[in-house]
């Protein structure tokens, strides 16, 4: 990345952008001083900026590339506002989103969740840019070389005990079923594309069927004529206005959603709690989503 992106700011004419590198030590190798200071000799001969910004603190004992990953971040993010950057470049390729992909799909997530992760996305108001999102990494290696950079070899790439390695080294017999990395790559564009779709269904779908409420949110009975889909995203999105906090997970507001829809078909009432929220239908089908502790408190009154 920083060879391309030197040389694409070379070629501009006129305003050059101003280019940063940035190395994150996260002090769990002993390597990881000199591969800092290799880094910073490679951005000092293309003429870019460098700092090492380091993970400082005890580290976890469990969970441990899940918590470097948000130290990552957040690192990131604080130094990107201190020199105040527009945009914060990452090289994840091709591979990292097949893993990303399986990873999830492990998990159980949703179309959003296999859409992986996207080329352009605004983070804590600034742009996450991926560029090399569709490449493979054996090209961007050999690119590496031909610059007359050596990569760098992490160890804890290869470590079975995470399970984006196991993962990864499950690729070449996936790869023999046709679930090849491209394959998995562009699964993951045509989810976001289709999720990209649904949103501007649910954008509609909100805003016509949503009622005045004094707090939380409520929607018209006609919402509930929506495809199931559509009404799952609309639930959703409430939940997350009320900001409660807490994770919706897919499989529970799955339940909730279905049940709304069987009381609406029976003219029931349903009343179910999600995520410190309690979503209920009356029995004119009018749903309504708002913080549990809110609607306590107009229930004891």
């Amino acid at each position: 990345m920083m060879a391309i992106m030197a040389g694409w700011a070379k070629g501009l004419s006129g305003l050059l952008p101003r280019l940063s590198v940035a190395t994150i030590d996260h002090g769990l190798r002993s390597e990881s001083v000199k591969e800092a200071k290799e880094v910073a000799r490679l951005a000092a001969a293309l003429g870019l900026d460098h700092v090492v910004l380091s993970w400082l603190g005890d580290k976890p004992a469990t969970g441990i590339q899940e918590a470097a990953r948000e130290a990552r971040y957040a690192l990131l993010k604080a130094h990107a506002d201190v020199i105040k950057a527009d945009a914060i470049m990452l090289a994840h390729h091709v591979d990292d989103q097949a893993e990303t992909v399986l990873m999830r799909l492990c998990a159980g997530s949703g179309l959003a969740g296999l859409a992986g992760m996207s080329r352009v996305m605004k983070w804590q108001n600034i742009d996450l840019i991926r560029p090399f999102l569709t490449l493979p990494s054996a090209r961007l290696r050999a690119t590496a070389l031909a610059a007359g950079m050596v990569p760098i070899d992490d160890p804890s790439n290869e470590n079975p005990k995470f399970t984006r390695v196991r993962l990864r080294q499950a690729r070449d017999v996936l790869a023999l079923e046709g679930l090849s990395a491209l394959r998995l790559g562009r699964l993951a564009l045509r989810m976001r594309r289709a999720d990209a779709a649904l949103e501007r269904v649910t954008d509609l779908a909100f805003n016509v069927h949503q009622l005045a409420a004094e707090s939380g949110f409520r929607f018209a009975t006609q919402l509930l004529d929506e495809p199931d889909e559509i009404v799952l995203r609309v639930v959703q999105r409430a939940l997350r206005g009320l900001s409660v906090g807490k994770a919706v997970d897919l499989a529970n507001l799955e339940a909730v959603i279905e049940a709304l829809v069987d009381a609406h078909l029976k003219g029931q009432k349903a009343r179910r709690t999600l995520a410190g929220a309690l979503v209920s239908i009356a029995a004119n089908g009018v749903v309504t989503i708002a913080a549990e502790g809110v609607r306590r408190h107009l229930v004891q009154t």
